[in-house]
């Protein structure tokens, strides 16, 4: 009996251990699963390609993530650009969407994101080195179009109406 316990103190442990330690590529460790489905998206490389990801538990939390493809800059930089809708809540009824635009370089490391707020707000497409930020509903309806040939930015404005819109400011990554 005492052999079995040591057995099974051993295979937690290792288990713990192995799911704890950088992976060969030395990836951080310390992503956390949005993340980790952003760098999937981007593994696979398949630019307007829609991927849905969800946490099993208590409540809703769903990610959708779009790879709106790539954007070369002036400095001849490569920047990756994700779109990530996540709705989360407690119930079905009582569920809740925000969007974030994330830009990587060509390592796939996080340069930093815009969090646009709502589900919906996140850029359609990518032209001409620019994010396309095309509104045709109930609330806005304009077309804002946002370069990032020559730089990020680090606050934007989105025209939602004639009448006005709202300014985001980039989050740059921490390290």
């Amino acid at each position: 009996m005492k052999h079995y316990k040591k057995y099974i103190s051993l295979t937690s442990l290792l288990l713990i251990c192995s799911c704890s330690s950088p992976s060969k590529n030395n990836q951080k460790s310390n992503d956390d699963f949005y993340e980790k489905s952003r760098k999937l998206v981007l593994s696979e490389n398949k630019i307007n390609q829609e991927y849905h990801f969800s946490i099993i538990g208590k409540g809703i939390d769903e990610i959708d993530i779009k790879y709106l493809g790539n954007i070369i800059t002036s400095q001849k930089d490569t920047l990756k650009i994700i779109n990530s809708q996540n709705v989360s809540g407690y119930l079905e009824e009582s569920k809740r969407g925000n969007g974030s635009v994330y830009i990587y370089n060509s390592k796939n490391e996080l340069i930093g994101f815009y969090f646009v707020g709502d589900y919906w707000a996140v850029p359609s497409k990518i032209e001409n080195q620019s994010l396309v930020f095309k509104f045709n509903n109930h609330f806005c309806n304009e077309t804002t179009k946002i370069s990032l040939k020559d730089s990020i930015p680090k606050k934007i404005f989105i025209q939602c109406t004639k009448e006005g819109g709202d300014i985001y400011n980039l989050e740059t990554a921490y390290e």
